[in-house]
């Protein structure tokens, strides 16, 4: 209403809009990954062959970390590799 009503109002109005939808969303993304608010998901868990179980729920970001290392480890390789032809093909001179 007041960036309607005065044009000098827009940008302060925009600023405090801006900051409340951040406040919204770091409070939903709060309370969707915080447990004491809701009740805790199911977990996934595997008895291993000593009879002891993993909780795959617990340890979801060593997984990310290691998928991520994998990924690196993939596109440094095509990248060596790429390089690698690009020195192989002889330079060839523009025909003039």
């Amino acid at each position: 209403m007041a960036a309607e009503t005065s044009a000098d109002a827009y940008l302060p109005v925009s600023i405090v809009l801006f900051k409340l939808h951040l406040e919204f969303l770091w409070e939903k993304l709060s309370s969707i990954f915080s447990s004491s608010s809701s009740p805790p998901p199911p977990t996934t868990t595997t008895t291993n062959e000593e009879g002891s179980t993993i909780d795959f729920n617990s340890s979801w970001d060593l997984y990310l970390m290691a998928a991520l290392l994998g990924l690196i480890g993939a596109l440094y390789t095509m990248r060596r590799q790429r390089v690698a032809l690009q020195q192989q093909q002889p330079v060839r001179a523009p025909v003039q």
